[in-house]
């Protein structure tokens, strides 16, 4: 029997079955036999799902690119350097690409992201009749474009895209421990060279007399344990490895509260020609997603029917004759 059907809710949203399961599955966490950890790793990831399709939702209706309205207002100089760059970048990806292998599919929802970059250059403006040289102003551009995710409707790329946030928030408590893991094993590491070097110093001291052994031998030994008391220190001081219990504590401590974690940031600017912030640009508007407080990514939900897909792919259309 599904241990699902243990649950009060009645039958469980499939995102969320497939979500307890691979994170349970990753971290050694026992649902299937323990109804009350199902029951709580169950009911943090329905709370992390619930923001993740906010977020989503804040991203509004997909852009709709068609080749025969401004599709270079949407991937031209805003986005990429040039229309024609835009274009490369669609037909550059194949995740976008494997949507339409399907004959049947008519549209691609997707989820564009990139890093914002702002900077300072030098350039010219009018004041009036006279033209301002060397005059610092400030720019945006936009770089590290990747199709993170794409689907032939816009339910299944946002079943993608919450199932991704999830994982995201879920793996935040292991990364943790990771990187715990790696300062451990660097610290055993250096443990094991300072015991070596602070043998050959106490043999060296043995070779001279208590009273003539020199002074910067004794110094070395010294510091060398000092180092010793320090490294034995920071290594007590890690968290121990925890069991599947507290790894569960944790990882529903981020799910219960994803705000904390990741979120959506709307942006408006005005950006005129080569990519220079101005109050008389073109006016652009369009959301970041803040991870972790660290990094920002702007984000694009566009569509691409199949008619437009078989202008980027001239090989849909002739397949499509074919068939």
């Amino acid at each position: 029997m599904n241990f699902f059907s243990r649950l009060k809710n009645g039958p469980e949203d499939p995102v969320v079955e497939g979500l307890v399961k691979h994170i349970a599955d990753d971290n050694g966490i026992d649902v299937r036999h323990d109804s009350r950890c199902a029951d709580m790793l169950t009911d943090a990831v329905r709370t992390a799902c619930s923001h993740a399709r906010a977020m989503i939702d804040e991203l509004g209706e997909p852009y709709v690119l068609d080749r025969k309205n401004a599709m270079g207002i949407a991937l031209g100089p805003i986005l990429f350097d040039s229309r024609k760059e835009g274009l490369d970048a669609l037909r550059n990806s194949s995740r976008l690409k494997a949507v339409f292998a399907d004959p049947n599919v008519r549209e691609c929802d997707f989820l564009l992201t990139m890093h914002r970059h702002e900077y300072v250059v030098f350039g010219i403006e009018m004041a009036g009749d006279m033209i301002r040289r060397d005059v610092m102003q400030n720019a945006v551009e936009f770089s590290d474009h990747n199709f993170a995710a794409a689907a032939p409707s816009l339910g299944e790329l946002r079943d993608i895209l919450t199932r991704n946030v999830v994982l995201f928030l879920a793996d935040l408590a292991p990364e943790r421990r990771r990187r715990d893991e790696a300062v451990r094993k660097e610290l055993h590491e250096s443990e094991v060279l300072l015991k070596a070097q602070l043998e050959t110093l106490d043999a060296a001291l043995k070779q001279n007399r208590p009273f003539s052994a020199p002074t910067s031998l004794r110094d070395k030994i010294a510091q060398g344990s000092r180092e010793m008391a320090d490294l034995t220190h920071r290594l007590e001081s890690l968290p121990q490895k925890l069991d599947p219990g507290q790894c569960l504590a944790e990882i529903r401590a981020i799910l219960l509260a994803p705000q904390d974690h990741v979120r959506i940031e709307q942006v408006e600017m005005r950006v005129g020609d080569f990519g220079v912030k101005s109050d008389t640009g073109t006016f652009i508007r369009f959301h970041e997603c803040v991870l972790a407080d660290k990094e920002h990514l702007a984000v694009f939900l566009a569509s691409l029917d199949r008619d437009n897909a078989a202008y980027v792919w001239p090989e849909l259309a002739d397949a499509g004759k074919k068939d």
